[in-house]
């Protein structure tokens, strides 16, 4: 709801029929009109240029023209122009103004949310460069107003969304689109670095390894020569130590995954250790037994 003009802005209204005439449209739900309005009042007006309210009107008008005109783009001008409008309010409003700051804030907090719900629908993998962004302007936004508040659980979410898009990616061509892998691991990378007992992020990392080492042999070709073979091996049992600790971890954390005790016993069957490779293998076969009863 649009709060009510204070007896200063009142005042300074009266002598800027652009700012009364804008006010008055916002009202009548002529958006565009209030736009044109508020934008000349702001820009021929020092006074209102310093006016904290008058910034929270300007701030109000562009969030309704992003809500009726804009909605639908994620790039909307209107919606930047609305959130800039409103820090800018808070920054020129003066300790007494808690009612100006937290009418901001409520305002804010909602064009955060559409910041954040865009990031995740838009995150594909023909359009993956955009939500970033967007989430980054989540980010920006909530961190300012709400400094003390966890964002933890939504970055860890973003980074693991954004590690699956990448990896999509790389497996839609491993041979030239390996850098799609180095970006999948990153992002897992950072979300483990925010939740380290994270069961899905340890798994997934173990696995990007654990696929990676499969695919050294798979891609290659029937007749490569001794030499080269034995250098693939070499890098192949590497990714596989690389793979184990988060795999290990993944079902420290979580003995009923399965998916967890699968890799382990590829990953020591890649390793010579068959004797663990069994092992993990009969704890799966047990593990299955048990959930069917």
């Amino acid at each position: 709801m649009l709060v009510c003009m204070c007896t200063s802005v009142y005042m300074q209204a009266q002598q800027n029929d652009d700012f009364v005439t804008a006010y008055k449209y916002i009202q009548l739900n002529q958006v565009d009109s209030a736009r044109a309005r508020i934008d000349k009042a702001m820009r021929d007006s020092v006074t209102l240029g310093k006016d904290p309210q008058a910034w929270y009107v300007r701030g109000y008008i562009y969030k309704v023209v992003y809500k009726t005109r804009e909605a639908s783009d994620r790039n909307s001008p209107a919606r930047l122009q609305a959130v800039y409008s409103f820090f800018k309010s808070i920054s020129l409003t003066a300790d007494t103004g808690k009612q100006m700051r937290a009418d901001c804030k409520v305002n804010l907090k909602y064009l955060a949310a559409r910041f954040y719900n865009d990031a995740a629908q838009a995150l594909d993998t023909s359009n993956y460069k955009n939500p970033i962004q967007y989430f980054a302007q989540y980010l920006s936004i909530m961190k300012k107003i709400e400094p003390d508040m966890s964002t933890v659980k939504m970055e860890v979410e973003f980074a693991m969304a954004l590690a699956t898009t990448y990896t999509s990616l790389y497996q839609a061509n491993q041979k030239t689109r390996a850098n799609f892998l180095e970006l999948a691991k990153g992002s897992l990378a950072k979300a483990l670095s925010l939740d380290p007992n994270n069961v899905s992020a340890n798994y997934n990392m173990g696995i990007l390894y654990y696929n990676q080492a499969v695919y050294l042999i798979k891609g290659q070709d029937y007749d490569i020569d001794l030499t080269s073979l034995d250098a693939i091996q070499d890098n192949q049992v590497q990714l596989f130590k690389q793979s184990l600790p988060f795999t290990e971890k993944a079902y420290a954390l979580d003995p009923k995954k399965e998916e967890a005790l699968l890799a382990l016993s590829g990953i020591y069957f890649g390793l010579n250790d068959f004797e663990k490779s069994k092992l993990f293998q009969e704890k799966l076969d047990q593990l299955k037994k048990e959930q069917k009863h």
